[in-house]
Order: structure tokens, then C-alpha cells, then sequence
């Protein structure tokens, strides 16, 4: 059996860009329905600096760790290039430069370049010209225009902190956000990850507080998740670009400085007293994608809490699947695949997408699969052996390939796209 260097922990990524590689596999047709197939990337983990001025061929490209794909209507697909701080296409069975210098950019003291610092997910904006990334360690949301490769900032200053709820979305600050999406309305939707709080967009231009609570937790015995018997969390102090979104169990001055503690405050509540565990710190992994069913429903991964997670319409919160945390301990594993998604083990699930018949995918990374639930919510298995990981199966079916810490997934027109991380790889799986 082919597979990369055996790790369990999410530091994988560091390890894995490190170089831990393996040979790509043989070609295969990516048309065959119910085959999976390498469709970009040699496997090696490395970039091609000349393939800034001159494509490459697709199975020949080195990626370091992509996380996210976007497909255009001509066919295009574009690919976060994540360790390698670049946004690529394929298109003609070769691969591109599109945007992004390889340098860690974007920073405080040169903050109008076009350096990425590990973006994470990408989307259209509703004119498709341009497409909208969460610039994740740059902790901004910046737009790169498809035929020039400008890029311009939308949302955050580039300091990793939570300030500016209901002031404009270009000066207020977020703390790793990770996904985007448009609502119905046409607000955009941000996972502010290590804020443990979801924020919108509106139409003009100003950020607002969709859903979740900052709370800085008092240390144990209360914490985390408690405050001390009587006490009530207080705001954190405004600071120059807007009030603090952050709220502290201890005093202001001493803890206000501390990141969010993630959290679980149950189901079938309000969507403003959700609680989520999102990774934080310098360290953390990308996680907690989001995305809209067709009913406009908010489904989000609540990653560190193993659980797929859905604010209504209505404003309130639901449980998707997983099993929720039990005496405060998230519950992680595999299991369940043919009952209740609810009744289901998952292990760090990051990203999800929508099939034309309302199945959600989503990846369940550290279990090296990607799982399915059907409109019924029962939940089974559609790409990769949960449990093994490796680099194997092109040409066969899905559901006996390996895989490798697979973040990120896409739904086109009956295919699934999938961002085959820790193999250094695209995979597709046409279902029909």
C-alpha cells in the first residue's frame, strides 16, 4: 500500500510541508462515472516557479497542501494552493499561475500587496468576475479579479483580534476566518474561526454579528464554558476601530487579551447564544467551513466540537450530525455509516458542500474520508476507507481509494472535486 508518512495529529500540515511525499498515481479518465482520478498534481509536495510564466502540465504541477477548489462555467477550476501562498487553474488539462507571490503577505506594515498568508477558501462574488477569499492567516477577506489578478481587500485590517461589529467591514479586525459564503439576501457570510463567532457583510459595506458568542472563559473549576456561579460575562473595551466583540468571565484587563475558549452550549437554541469549538492560535489548523442549502439554511462545521452543525432560518440551532460533547469532552471517532447522521462519530469534519438532490458532503479529515448525508439523514461513506489514509485507487471506486487529510470538497454538476491535502492533489469522482 502507497501512503504518505503516518501522523495523527493536525500538525500534519507543518510535517507533510516539510516533505513527506510519495509519486502521484497513473493517469485515469476523470469522465468515467464512479471513478476516482487524480485530475492535478504530481503528489510531490514543491512548487514550480516557472510555472508563473509558462502552465504546466496538470499531473506534472507540485502543490504544497491545497486546500479548496472553485469551479468556473467555462470549466476552469480554480485551486488554493495553501502552503504555497498562491491561488492556481487548471484549465485544459494544465495549470496556471493566477494570483499570490509566495511570500507571507498582506501583513500590518504592507497591507495593500498581493501576498496571501495561507488563504483557505474561495468563492465567486455575485458578478463572477471576481472571486472572494478568505485570506486566512492574513486575517482579511480580499478579492482577486479573475482576468487581471488584482488584488484588492474587503473586510479586516489585517490584525488578528475581534473588533468592529457594526461599523465598516474594511477596518474592523477578525482572528482567522476560514469560509465565506453569500446568504439569500446577499450578505457575506464569514467563519471568523479563532473568534468562535460567525459575522456578516451587508449590502453596504458594514460588518455585523450573525451568530455565537467570544467569551473568554473563567480557568477551572468554572471553565470552560462556565462562568463563576453568579457571574455574568462583561464586554471586553472598544478600541480604535469599534467596540470589542469579546466577552470576559475575569477582569478585563488581565484577560481580554486571551482568545476565545471554544465551547458547546447545545442545540435548539438561539442562533446569539451558540457556543462552537473552532481552533485558534498561531498553530491552529484551517477548519469550520461553511454553506447554504437551497431553503437558505446555514450549515457550518463546528470542527473541534466533531459535529456538522445548521442555523435555520428561523435563527435557531441544530445539530446535523455528531455526537455532542458529553460532561464538556467533544466525542470524536468513526462510526455510524448507514443510521442517523446524529447518531454518528465524526473526527474534525472542516468542509462541506451540497449535491443537486440536497446530499451533503462533507470531509471528515482525520477520519481520511469523505462522508454523505442523504435528505433522510441517514449517513454513509462516498470517498475513501474511513480510518486508513494513503495514496491509492485512481481508476477505481470512490468509496476504496485512500485518502489523505482531504479538507476541502466541491460540488459541480454532478461531481465532486476533491482537495486531497496531505497527497499534494485534486481528486475527481464523477456520481453521474
Amino acid at each position: 500500500m502507497k501512503s504518505l508518512c503516518s501522523t495523527t495529529a493536525l500538525a500534519t500540515l507543518v510535517l507533510l510541508a516539510a516533505g513527506c511525499e510519495e509519486e502521484g498515481p497513473p493517469p485515469c479518465d476523470p469522465d468515467v462515472v464512479g471513478t476516482i482520478c487524480t485530475i492535478a498534481g504530481s503528489g510531490e509536495n514543491g512548487y514550480d516557479r516557472d510555472a508563473e510564466e509558462h502552465p504546466l502540465p496538470a499531473l506534472d504541477a507540485r502543490f504544497s497542501l491545497p486546500q479548496d477548489t472553485l469551479t468556473a462555467s467555462d470549466g476552469t477550476v480554480y485551486i488554493l494552493d495553501w502552503n504555497n501562498h498562491r491561488l492556481r487553474a487548471l484549465e485544459e488539462e494544465q495549470v496556471r499561475w493566477v494570483a499570490g507571490r509566495g511570500e507571507l503577505g498582506g501583513s500590518l506594515d504592507d497591507p495593500a500587496n498581493g501576498d496571501f498568508n495561507h488563504p483557505t477558501n474561495i468563492i465567486f462574488d455575485q458578478t463572477g468576475e471576481n472571486i472572494v477569499m478568505a485570506a486566512w492567516h492574513n486575517s482579511k477577506i480580499r478579492m482577486v479579479n479573475r482576468l487581471t489578478g488584482d488584488v484588492t481587500d474587503s473586510c479586516g485590517d489585517g490584525k488578528r483580534a475581534y473588533f468592529g461589529d457594526d461599523g465598516p467591514a474594511l477596518t474592523s479586525s477578525l482572528d482567522l476566518p476560514a469560509s465565506i459564503a453569500y446568504d439569500p439576501q446577499g450578505n457575506l457570510v464569514i467563519m471568523d474561526q479563532a473568534n468562535q463567532v460567525l459575522r456578516h457583510i451587508d449590502g453596504e459595506g458594514m460588518i455585523r454579528l450573525r451568530a455565537g458568542q467570544c467569551v473568554i472563559d473563567a480557568p477551572a473549576p468554572n471553565g470552560p464554558g462556565l462562568c463563576a456561579p453568579g457571574v455574568d460575562p462583561v464586554p471586553c473595551p472598544d478600541g480604535d476601530n469599534g467596540p470589542s466583540g469579546k466577552f470576559t468571565c475575569g477582569d478585563p484587563m488581565e484577560t481580554c487579551g486571551k482568545p476565545c475558549t471554544p465551547g458547546y452550549s447545545g442545540d435548539d437554541i438561539p442562533a446569539t447564544e451558540l457556543r462552537m469549538a473552532q481552533p485558534f492560535g498561531q498553530s491552529a489548523p484551517p477548519a469550520g467551513r461553511i454553506a447554504f442549502d437551497a431553503q437558505g439554511n446555514l450549515y457550518f462545521a463546528d470542527t473541534g466540537n466533531h459535529l456538522i452543525r445548521m442555523i435555520d432560518t428561523d435563527g435557531i440551532v441544530r445539530r446535523v450530525a455528531g455526537i455532542p460533547p458529553v460532561d464538556g469532552v467533544p466525542q470524536s471517532g468513526y462510526g455510524g455509516d448507514g443510521g442517523p447522521a446524529t447518531e454518528a462519530l465524526l473526527d474534525f469534519p472542516v468542509d462541506l458542500a451540497f449535491g443537486d438532490d440536497g446530499t451533503l458532503y462533507f470531509t471528515d479529515v482525520r477520519n481520511h474520508c469523505v462522508r454523505a448525508i442523504d435528505p433522510g439523514g441517514t449517513i454513509s461513506t462516498a470517498i475513501g476507507v474511513c480510518g486508513e489514509h494513503g495514496f491509492e485507487g485512481d481508476g477505481g471506486p470512490p468509496e476504496e481509494a485512500l485518502i489523505n487529510l482531504a479538507f476541502g470538497i466541491e460540488y459541480v454538476d454532478g461531481r465532486l472535486l476533491l482537495s486531497d491535502t496531505g497527497n499534494n492533489v485534486i481528486r475527481s469522482v464523477l456520481l453521474r
